[in-house]
Parts: C-alpha cells; structure tokens; sequence
C-alpha cells in the first residue's frame, strides 16, 4: 500500500463494500494510504461473486431478480480481514479503526472482531448500525479524523457521531425482493403489492424500519422528495452552526440500483431548493444490498459538509 498521506498519529479505517462509496473515491482513498475495504460477497444460486465493483456483478443481479432466481449475501471470510489488518499494520500504522456494515444486518462486524483479536495492532470495530450512505459518511467522517492527527479515540468517536446523525432514507417500490430475502414477512408484501403501497424507509438501532407507508408511486415519491429536502435544510443548518461566518452547506448523498430517474428528480428539486449550498454525491446502490430490495430502489443521506471535508473537497 502506497502511504503518500503520513498522518502524525498513524490510524487507519477499514470497511466493507455494504457502504457503497464510489469506487474512485476509495481508490484514491487506498492510494494515498491508511484505508482498504473489503467486499462482501454475494451468491446468485450456486455462484459466488466476490468484486462488488465489477459492473457484470449488477448485470447478473439484474437478470437474476427478473427471473427470480436465488440471491443471498454472506459476511467476508475473518481471513480476508486478517490479511487487510496485517498489511495495514505492516505498513506501519499502530492503529485500526474498522467500521462495518449494521451488525442487525449481517454477521459482518463478528466477522471483523474475531480478525481483530489476532490482528499485529489495535483494531476497534465500530458497528455504523446503519448501511449505504450512512456507513459510508461515517468512513469518510473517520478518515478526516485520522489524516488530521487524530488518535483512535478520536478517529473511532468521529465514525459513531456521524452514523447516529446521518439518517438513511430509501425508498423502495417493491416489497418482493425484501420478502424474498427474510427482510420483512411474504405476507406483508403481499398486502404491500395487493394495496400498492410504496414504503419510505430508514435504518434504526441497526434494524430496517417503515417511516411511512404511503399508496401509490405518486404519493410516496412527493413524500420522499419532502424528507429529503428536510433532512438536506437540517443538514445545512447544522452546518451554519459550525462556521464562523455564519453560512451553511451540506452533502447529500444520493444512491441507487435502477432507479435514475427518481434520483435525476431529486436532484433537480434539490438544487431548485438549495442552488450552492449543496453538494450531491451519486453512486449505486451496492449489489449486496440489492440482493434485497431488488430493482428501482433510491436512497439519500445528508450531513453537514464540515463533518465530511474529504468528500466535500470533491469535484461537484
């Protein structure tokens, strides 16, 4: 691993795919040292696909959920966050924060502490109880804090603040591929489909839960754009309370899996709302996640960009 950033106290951040962050910002995350993720591997029938980033892994998803095939997701192998501790370690960084995927979710994060007790180093694994976005901002969070110097209490306390505050909000249109995962009961979809319901969702105490349930497409995307435009105006005022100057700016994530054009709406209603002021992030939905919402599905997460500078320094 190329360490061109030299922290003055040495802490890395390691996490899993189940973030989403774009594959360019984590490549040049990795380059410049003290980050690595790994992926978590998924299984369409009896194949294992274990390069989240490959787009044919997205195509095979798409054509599985179109013929109803079999799509499960399991956690890393502890060999594969054994081999990532030691080469961070080797690379002479005395601290590991580790930052994964909700422990409600997946057995990720026992995945991770069972590689951390034999890890060379100190390893501190952070449950983000949350997914997508909402890990992903509490990675880049943590990785502001450990290039700025900070010790692993500080670089672990920066991951936990950001995953409680950056609330996940998705939108999925249909129940099927949830149901077909253990997500929610097949009764429930069935009800969900028969009464067109298009649930807006979010992820707390690390468990999937309905923030409403509105019916019909129409319904429920006008209540998505609400609550993420609110969620976007708290952000920026969160913001505006950190500047000296007064002014606020946010950065809003927005993913999803075959579901550009709600998330093309979005965008053109929040820089109708926001103009500047805000700078939006768009990547997919990662395939481990949707093996279990299927397709069309759209996510959004916003923070105050002074908690994220990494990402805020980023091209809009």
């Amino acid at each position: 691993m190329n360490t061109g950033i030299e922290p003055r106290c040495r802490v890395a951040v390691v996490t899993d795919s189940a973030a989403g962050l774009d594959p360019s910002v984590t490549e040049r995350w990795a380059e410049d040292g003290g980050f690595a993720r790994i992926s978590l591997p998924l299984m369409i029938d009896s194949q294992i696909y274990t390069n989240n980033d490959d787009p044919g892994v997205q195509e095979r998803l798409v054509v599985a959920t179109a013929e109803g095939r079999r799509m499960t997701t399991s956690r890393p192998s502890p060999g594969a966050f054994a081999s990532v501790y030691e080469a961070l370690a080797a690379d002479g960084y005395e601290h590991i924060v580790s930052i994964h995927l909700s422990g409600e979710l997946s057995g990720t994060v026992d995945s991770a502490r069972g590689s951390a007790r034999q890890a060379p180093v100190s390893v501190r694994v952070v449950d983000s109880r949350s997914a997508a976005m909402g890990q992903g901002f509490a990675v880049a969070a943590a990785l502001d804090a450990a290039r700025a110097g900070g010790g692993p209490d500080e670089v672990q306390r920066a991951a936990i603040e950001a995953a409680q505050s950056a609330r996940l909000i998705f939108y999925v249109p249909r129940l099927d591929a949830l149901a077909r995962s253990g997500r929610i009961p097949k009764s429930l979809a069935m009800v969900g489909q028969m009464f067109s319901i298009r649930p807006i969702a979010t992820i707390a105490d690390g468990k999937l839960k309905y923030l409403e349930r509105p019916r019909q497409e129409t319904a429920a995307v006008k209540r998505l754009i609400e609550l993420v435009i609110e969620d976007a105006s708290t952000a920026v005022a969160k913001d505006a309370d950190l500047s000296s100057r007064g002014d606020g700016r946010a950065v809003v994530a927005l993913q999803d899996f075959y579901g550009g054009s709600l998330a093309d709406l979005l965008v053109e209603r929040l820089r109708s709302e926001f103009g500047e002021s805000i700078q939006i992030l768009r990547s997919n939905i990662p395939p481990v996640l949707a093996v279990h919402t299927g397709l069309g599905p759209v996510c959004a997460v916003s923070v105050p960009s002074r908690w994220v500078p990494g990402l805020s320094s980023t091209e809009r």
